[in-house]
């Protein structure tokens, strides 16, 4: 047998000696098994991982595209009482505002009618989208009850449309204070992250706050 182990380079193989060939062919074999399984096991889902959501979804950062699922993916939204499942398909070309909110949070709530006024404003352009989380623990049954408030009612709301019990949105723009405003344009870039309201008539760019 050619011994390549000339020079240093190549394997190690003993001239005289070569019983030891078919051991260490079978071991190099299963550890080869082994390496293509455990690869596989890596970049395989666990059956129904995806389905769940168990899947890690890398959060955004502004300036990069909303992938296509942002559009397609159904969402339960809470409208006015009822509940409905639909995609954000047909708000594609438009400016696209994800409203992150709790029923705790009063400024939440606060700008929703000055809000509206832009969105009725510019109903071709532009789409506010309120989004309720899991992480808010806050459910149909839930915010049934806080419509029916003191506190909701006046704010004097002409109604409540909201995304509820998320998590892909959450996980895919991480808000991380309410409430978080997101804005994706009419290209599906996401353009802007605020911890404030910019639709508001009140404000003057470049948005300084007055100090009292």
């Amino acid at each position: 047998m050619m011994n390549f182990n000339k020079g240093g380079r190549g394997l190690l193989f003993l001239e005289d000696d070569v019983s030891f060939i078919p051991t260490t062919i079978k071991t190099l074999s299963l550890t080869i098994i082994y390496c293509v399984l455990f690869s596989m096991a890596l970049v395989t889902p666990a059956q129904g991982q995806e389905a769940t959501g168990l899947l890690r979804i890398k959060p955004l950062s502004v300036g990069q595209k909303v992938p296509d699922d942002f559009w397609t993916k159904e969402h339960l939204f809470y409208i006015n009482g009822d509940t409905v499942r639909k995609t954000f398909e047909e708000h594609r070309g438009k400016m696209v505002v994800l409203d992150f909110w709790f029923s705790g949070c009063f400024n939440c709530l606060l700008h929703q009618n000055e809000i509206d006024f832009f969105k009725e404003k510019y109903a071709d352009e532009l789409v506010v989208v309120m989004v309720n989380t899991k992480r808010t623990k806050e459910d149909q049954e839930k915010l049934n009850r806080f419509t029916k408030s003191e506190a909701f009612l006046n704010l004097k709301l002409s109604n409540l449309i909201s995304v509820i019990e998320d998590d892909y949105l959450e996980r895919l723009f991480a808000p991380s204070a309410y409430p978080s405003y997101c804005w994706i344009n009419d290209i599906g870039l996401y353009q802007l992250k605020t911890f404030r309201n910019l639709l508001d008539r009140q404000y003057i760019a470049p948005f300084i706050d007055k100090k009292s």
